[in-house]
């Protein structure tokens, strides 16, 4: 018996591979960081990808031991790094920014960091009945459906140009799919509708156009050259500086980036209702704007946004330890 424990001794030890959390919502975004937990490409480094839902969820997690990379909205991140989290709601689009007030939960501690910004050029359409339009003006105070007042959709259209009956008039849903039945029963004269809604919407009704891409709309009003970096890339301090997980996740993202269609299927094992999402997606021109590189194309996003609603990058503008790597 002591022989045998003796030699047992002897073996090499099994290697431990180290958990690392992925966490995003149902956006095409998320879909890099589903690749990794698909593909395992570090040795020694276990991905597993799990959805959040709420900011606070996401908060928890950023604050746990567990090494973390995420996907948010940029004002979420703001937000966290101001030490407030609105209670507001972000929808399942994950691209919504809640107000922030004496309601806010502190998240002072959390240390994240922004490892890249992502563009997703051409996510999102003004859908509707009628020709393009190069200014918001051209609507002369059409409906526009939008999923929720004080969300960065609205912030952005907001801060392309104020809501009036001279350019467009908002119409709040509170859902992201029933723009798209108002705008096919005629109840509304376009809507802003996130890929996949508004090649769907096309596809339903030969009478709508894709009117005006929101990138388009942005540069022209702000005068910035990139398109809204509209989500980031977080690392919580218990991730550190893991250089080669970094190069893999943009590797994943350079993949998908070469054909974005491929993140329907890859999205659909977590969210089902992106099974029909390929064709899209295959439209999008996305962008991986890695940090501290990129910081002032999202500082100017920051800036941008201040314009409109202080309190939904949390009343101030990040500092540069906010900016990665």
């Amino acid at each position: 018996m002591r022989l045998l424990s003796f030699l047992l001794a002897l073996l090499p030890l099994p290697a431990w591979a180290e958990d690392i959390l992925l966490s995003g919502p149902p956006i095409w975004e998320s879909a890099p960081l589903i690749a990794l937990a698909e593909t395992q490409p570090v040795e020694g480094v276990t991905f597993i990808f799990r959805p959040w839902a709420s900011p606070e969820e996401l908060r928890k997690m950023l604050m746990a031991k567990v090494p973390l990379i995420a996907v948010a909205p940029s004002p979420t991140a703001a937000v966290f790094d101001a030490g407030r989290i609105g209670a507001g709601r972000i929808g399942a689009d994950g691209i919504g920014a809640g107000r922030i007030g004496a309601d806010g939960i502190g998240a002072d501690g959390i240390g994240l960091r922004v490892v890249s910004a992502t563009v997703t050029e051409g996510s999102l359409s003004i859908v509707g009945r009628g020709g393009p339009v190069a200014d918001l003006a051209e609507l002369r105070g059409a409906s526009l459906a939008l999923p929720f007042k004080g969300h960065l959709p609205d912030l952005m259209m907001r801060r392309i140009a104020p809501p009036g009956a001279e350019s467009w008039q908002p119409y709040y849903t509170g859902s992201l799919n029933a723009g798209v039945q108002l705008l096919l029963a005629g109840q509304v004269d376009n809507a802003l509708l996130t890929e996949p809604l508004a090649t769907l919407a096309l596809a339903q009704d030969p009478g709508l156009s894709r009117r005006a891409g929101l990138c388009g709309l942005w540069r022209e009003a702000t005068a910035l050259a990139s398109c809204p970096p509209a989500g980031v890339v977080l690392v919580n301090p218990a991730f550190g500086n893991r250089r080669e997980v970094l190069s893999a996740y943009r590797a994943a993202f350079a993949t998908l980036a070469a054909d974005p269609g491929a993140a329907a299927p890859l999205l659909a094992r977590h969210f089902p209702e992106m099974e029909r999402a390929r064709e899209g997606f295959a439209r999008i021109n996305a962008l991986d704007l890695a940090m501290p590189e990129n910081a002032a194309l999202l500082a100017d996003f920051y800036a941008a946004i201040m314009e409109v609603e202080p309190d939904a990058i949390g009343g101030r503008l990040p500092g540069p330890d906010f900016y990665g790597p």
